[in-house]
């Protein structure tokens, strides 16, 4: 994409460094563009937005304290640990 975007760019009579520049702009703001897209129309997770879960009462509210306990008392974060801590 960038070569085929880049090349009628260079028949224009523009430099290579502006060139270049210019066409790396356009997946940055393609990119920007999906994120705020995707913010506005997915959901938080498969039931739904926190937000609304909360407020219904599907979804608990738990403090951090708690959460982090859970996650220190799990296993699996130990595991994941000690690999992260060998590489």
């Amino acid at each position: 994409v960038m070569g085929t975007l880049l090349f009628p760019l260079f028949k224009l009579g523009m430099s290579p460094e502006k060139a270049w520049r210019t066409v790396c702009i356009v997946p940055a703001v393609v990119g920007f563009c999906l994120g705020f897209l995707i913010i506005q129309i997915s959901d938080d997770a498969p039931k739904g937005n926190y937000k609304d879960m909360k407020k219904n009462g599907t979804m608990p509210e738990v403090s951090a304290a708690a959460s982090f306990r859970s996650g220190a008392a799990n296993i699996n974060t130990w595991i994941l640990f000690v690999q992260y801590a060998c590489c």
